[in-house]
C-alpha cells in the first residue's frame, strides 16, 4: 500500500506534537534534591594554622646532610663480619624426645637381637633335619631306632641327649688341650736342642 508525502508530513507533525507535549510535562515537574549537610571545620582549620605557625616544622637541607653524614659514620665503624655463637643445649621439652628415641633404640636392638638369635637356631634346625633326613636314607634301623626311643619318653631323651652333647664337647676340649700341651712340650724341646747345639759350636 503506497502511502504519499501529505499522509506521512501528517505523521511527523503528530509524533512531534507527542514529544512537545512530554517535554512540557517533564519541565514542569518539579525535581526534588536531598539535603546534604556539610560539617563546618573552620575552627578545626584555624587550630591546625596556629599549631603549625607555633611549631617550625621546616627541616632545613644542612639538618638532613648532618644526620645522613652520620648515619655513614655508624655504619663504616660497623664490623663486616659479626662474629655469632651458637649455643646448643637441652631444655626440659626436649627431654621427653631424647627418652623416647632412646626407647625406640633399644627396643630396635633388643628386635635385632632376637631376630639374628632365631635366624641361627631355624639354621641350626635346618641343618639338623638335613642331616636326620640323610640318617633316615642311608641307615633305616638307626632312624627308627632314634625316632621310638625318644616318643617314649621326649623329656628324658632331650635332658640324656643334652648331657651326652656336653660330654663329647668336654672329651673334645680336653683332646684339644692335650694336643697342644704335646705340642708346645715339643716346641720347647726343640728350641733346647737348638741352643745346646749353638752353644756346642
Amino acid at each position: 500500500m503506497k502511502t504519499n508525502p501529505q499522509q506521512k508530513l501528517d505523521e511527523l507533525e503528530n509524533v512531534v506534537h507527542q514529544t512537545v507535549v512530554k517535554l512540557t510535562e517533564l519541565e514542569g515537574r518539579k525535581i526534588e534534591l536531598p539535603e546534604i549537610l556539610i560539617p563546618d571545620y573552620t575552627e578545626q582549620f584555624k587550630e591546625l594554622k596556629n599549631i603549625t605557625t607555633q611549631n617550625n616544622l621546616a627541616y632545613h637541607a644542612t639538618q638532613i646532610q648532618a644526620q645522613i653524614l652520620e648515619l655513614k659514620k655508624q655504619a663504616a665503624s660497623l664490623p663486616k663480619v659479626i662474629p655469632v655463637r651458637h649455643h646448643h643445649h637441652i631444655d626440659d621439652k626436649s627431654k621427653g624426645f631424647l627418652i623416647s628415641a632412646a626407647i625406640i633404640l633399644l627396643v630396635c636392638a633388643i628386635s635385632v637381637g632376637v631376630a639374628v638369635a632365631m635366624w641361627k637356631e631355624n639354621y641350626q634346625m635346618n641343618e639338623n633335619s638335613v642331616k636326620f633326613r640323610m640318617i633316615r636314607q642311608t641307615k633305616p634301623s638307626v632312624a627308627y631306632w632314634a625316632d621310638t626311643t625318644y616318643f617314649r619318653d621326649r623329656e628324658f631323651m632331650d635332658e640324656l641327649t643334652k648331657k651326652l652333647e656336653a660330654e663329647q664337647l668336654a672329651t673334645a676340649q680336653a683332646e684339644a688341650a692335650g694336643k697342644q700341651s704335646e705340642e708346645e712340650l715339643k716346641a720347647s724341646k726343640e728350641k733346647t736342642r737348638k741352643l745346646k747345639d749353638k752353644l756346642v759350636k
